[in-house]
This record gives C-alpha cells, structure tokens and sequence, in this order.
C-alpha cells in the first residue's frame, strides 16, 4: 500500500504545478485542488498518528508487541482504505483536465 501511495503523490505532485496556474480561470479545477489539498493533509494527518503511536508501542515495555497494537494496525489499515478510495476519485476526476 506504501508504494502505491508514493506512486500517487508523485503523479499528484507533477500535475499541482500546471493545475495551481490553471484555476485562476478554471472554477471546475480550483474546485478539485481544494479536494486534492484536503486529501492531501488528511494523508499526512494519518501517517503523522501513524508514526507518533507507533512510536509509542516501540517505546513501551511490550515493543512493537504491545497489546493495542494489533486493534491499532487495524484502525491504521481501514483508515488508510478510505484516504486511498478518496485519492482515487479525486484521481479519476482528474481525467476531466487537461494537463502538460
């Protein structure tokens, strides 16, 4: 899932030049940055709790053992589920612009 994840932000971030000098006169497109912008903090919103609780369980007594850490990989997993479905609809609405 990482690595599809850092597939999409590269393309996310090879079509953000061209589209941010667009939407000035394109309500349509400055419309869909502001869904990729909101997407995009609530990715790294996610893997910043990601890593600060993990950080937590690696420091604790039990390590990355840690008996919360199993319910909290699930929680991670389910989030990280619905940002991936919401990045790809925003994806696939990207197909309605035409970018360099």
């Amino acid at each position: 899932m990482s690595s599809r994840l850092s597939s999409m932000f590269s393309t996310i971030q090879a079509v953000l030049e061209d589209a941010q000098e667009k939407q000035l006169k394109d309500k349509p497109l400055e419309n869909w940055l502001q869904k990729l912008n909101a997407a995009t903090y609530q990715v790294d919103d996610t893997l910043d709790g990601y890593k600060t609780k993990a950080t937590r369980f690696s420091q604790s007594e039990y390590g990355r053992y840690h008996p919360k850490a199993i319910t909290f990989c699930h929680k991670f997993e389910e989030r990280m589920k619905e940002v991936m479905k919401k990045l790809d609809a925003i994806a696939e609405e990207r197909k309605e612009f035409s970018f360099a």
